[in-house]
């Protein structure tokens, strides 16, 4: 299904383009990252949950044939900077627990005011880790070559061995922070199950990088990756953790809430047995945190990064993390990057130049711009 764009929406892109450049496609050029892209479609219309699992396992290439958890848990509902009530409550029954229902959630507004509808995952009070709350998802929807590739300054084995993924999201304000929880991210490895939940990695399986916020909103990314690789957990931004994730970067950037910001997170392999990998999170068109001699794969039964990792929820492995009150996140603009060749240990890092804020509207957005310009569309 097919929607009209506003006037103030082609304004807003047409600023994008002119004022703050193209930012998010030099980061892609200049990383090699331009083999293969995906734009996650969204309908033409709001959505119950029922409706929109259904849509993103028909249209988001996942995995598998289902959302590992939170199917109830979505919907595709109005942008919350153009509606009037962000916040929608689901229809409980008597003898459903607190951070669990099987009841279908329905967008409370459906008129979309000229706009394509956004994703809202929800976060019940009482939820925390998983299955009680957010959604997880496996998404793939780019397949490399069956064959090899030449490349000027590495290898490839035809498999997409560099990605990015780029989304904005959107927390409401008076959004209650509690001690953190995760946010989607890029995974890799024939194993498709671990790297979670405290299922760690000793490179040959799996690896998964996520974003995650903690308290107040400080920023991260939570990897599961191989920690014995030499000096790794002395490293500075390096926080260890025996029995579950890494942090890369606590506290490099400060998420907001009633404003739609911008998530960028890349991620290159390492050449075996060679500690290059890369990590890179640009927030709001800035760089935040760059990890470039990372060992995220021991073996080669790593070959590419598989895709979108969507996990989403408070924790956290118990109670304490637990959402305090029914919450809503809202995803929109998610697109994936791919290219070829390991890390040669070259990967240059970004300009200074690209510390002008840059934010994707549909492809790029403008925050704050309008203020400056003295342009008042809102």
């Amino acid at each position: 299904m097919s929607f009209t764009l506003s006037k103030r929406s082609i304004v807003l892109l047409l600023l994008a383009r002119v004022v703050v450049g193209d930012t998010l496609l030099n980061i892609v050029s200049n990383h090699g990252l331009t083999a293969g892209n995906f734009v996650f479609p969204v309908p033409g219309t709001t959505l119950n949950s029922d409706a929109a699992s259904q849509y993103i396992v028909q249209n988001w290439d996942l995995s598998a044939s289902h959302l590992d958890f939170g199917a109830n848990n979505v919907v595709f509902s109005p942008d919350p900077s153009t509606a009037t009530s962000t916040l929608v409550r689901r229809a409980r029954s008597a003898t459903s627990s607190p951070a669990i229902s099987t009841a279908i959630t329905s967008p409370a507004l459906t008129d979309l005011v000229g706009e394509p509808p956004v994703l809202r995952v929800e976060y019940p009070q009482g939820s925390f880790s998983k299955s009680t709350g957010g959604t997880q998802f496996y998404s793939q929807p780019l397949a490399g070559s069956a064959a090899g590739v030449s490349l000027d300054n590495t290898t490839s084995t035809g498999q997409y061995e560099r990605m990015l993924v780029a989304y904005d999201i959107w927390f409401p304000q008076g959004y209650a922070w509690n001690m953190g929880g995760k946010l989607p991210g890029l995974r890799a490895g024939p194993e498709s199950a671990g790297c979670s939940g405290g299922s760690e990695t000793n490179g040959t399986e799996c690896f998964s990088t996520r974003i995650m916020w903690r308290a107040n909103g400080a920023g991260e990314v939570y990897g599961y990756v191989p920690t014995d690789q030499k000096n790794f957990c002395s490293q500075s931004n390096v926080i260890c953790n025996s029995d579950f994730g890494t942090s890369f970067g606590r506290g490099t950037f400060t998420f907001v809430t009633g404003a739609w910001q911008s998530i960028w997170l890349m991620v290159i392999l390492n050449e075996v047995g060679v500690a290059n990998g890369v990590v890179e999170l640009w927030y709001n068109g800035v760089p935040a945190l760059s990890f470039t001699s990372l060992e995220l794969r021991s073996a080669s039964s790593i070959s590419s990064i598989g895709g979108v990792f969507f996990s989403t929820f408070f924790g956290g492995d118990d109670s304490s993390w637990a959402s305090p009150t029914d919450q809503y996140v809202y995803y929109r603009n998610l697109q994936l990057f791919a290219g070829y060749g390991a890390s040669n240990g070259t990967e240059s890092n970004v300009s200074s130049s690209s510390h002008t804020l840059s934010f994707p509207s549909f492809t790029f957005m403008v925050f704050g711009m309008i203020s400056v310009l003295g342009l008042f569309l809102f």
